[in-house]
């Protein structure tokens, strides 16, 4: 499948062009992730931080300008709320780069699934780039992350990105290839059975329970998480101001144990895009 032409052709044009720098950041590794990628762009943008601000309406991005979908990896998948939100996405085809931020397991079809999602709300996906981050659940696994050598990584990415978007009158590309596997079942990701919650030190400021993007934190009982509706994702961790919210009990000590155990490798980023793919080492 041949892509037709854009008409960014110079890096003037590039830079008169808007980067809609969208994405969703629970404990915000991902926004540090999507605002290193998007200054290596050297664009004017407009940030849509989905945690704080759903996308509940149409939102059209014109051809002339280019989307950074930045998403975090839960259990292989964008959270499901990010990928219903991708509907309200409008591209004429409007070249997108993606970027899945996870935690040092794996991030499996995450980015065939955004490939897929933006591809049919009219984007054309130019570049992808899987990007490491603390672990939003067991932080001792990848911690510190993105580190230096992930900036690194994420600037190159952005300085390739970058000269696609300039020569894409010049040829045209075949759609990219990202890994994934072709009839993915996002239901196979039912969340995990860990949910944080505040200990004594909570004094009902509230923060929490207006961070929570689910709504899973009740105002009369801010120590309390409805876990039917909790996706995990530790905003309330990182904006409590006392230290109070967080994971517990011993059944989440012995698994982060194990999963620290599997999964502690160090493991580098990975780019791809239309026509090539490299890993940054």
């Amino acid at each position: 499948m041949f892509l037709p032409a854009r008409v960014i052709v110079s890096r003037k044009e590039i830079d008169m062009a808007v980067l809609y720098n969208i994405y969703f950041s629970g404990k915000g590794t991902t926004k540090i992730c999507a605002e290193c990628i998007g200054t290596g762009l050297h664009m004017e943008w407009k940030s849509y931080d989905w945690r704080k601000q759903p996308c509940e309406t149409e939102l059209k991005i014109p051809r002339e300008d280019v989307l950074l979908f930045s998403m975090p990896v839960y259990g292989g998948f964008i959270p499901k709320m990010c990928a219903e939100m991708a509907a309200n996405l409008k591209g004429n085809h409007t070249p997108a780069i993606i970027a899945a931020v996870y935690g040092n397991r794996h991030y499996d079809d995450a980015l065939l699934q955004m490939k897929e999602l933006l591809t049919a709300q009219g984007f054309w996906v130019i570049a992808a780039g899987a990007f490491l981050a603390e672990h939003s659940i067991f932080p001792q696994v990848a911690a510190g992350r993105p580190d230096e050598k992930d900036q690194e990584a994420m600037a190159a990415f952005a300085s390739e990105c970058s000269c696609i978007l300039e020569e894409m009158d010049m040829q045209q590309y075949s759609e990219i290839e990202v890994p994934g596997k072709a009839g993915y079942d996002v239901q196979a990701f039912q969340g995990v059975p860990f949910h944080p919650s505040g200990d004594d030190s909570c004094n009902g400021c509230m923060t929490c329970v207006n961070a929570c993007p689910k709504k899973a934190i009740n105002s009369e009982h801010p120590r309390e998480t409805d876990s039917e509706r909790c996706i995990s994702c530790g905003a309330c961790i990182s904006v409590c101001p006392t230290g109070a919210r967080n994971y517990h009990g011993d059944r989440y000590q012995a698994a982060g144990a194990q999963f620290t155990e599997k999964c502690s490798a160090y493991r580098s980023p990975e780019t791809y895009y239309v026509n090539r793919r490299c890993r940054y080492v």
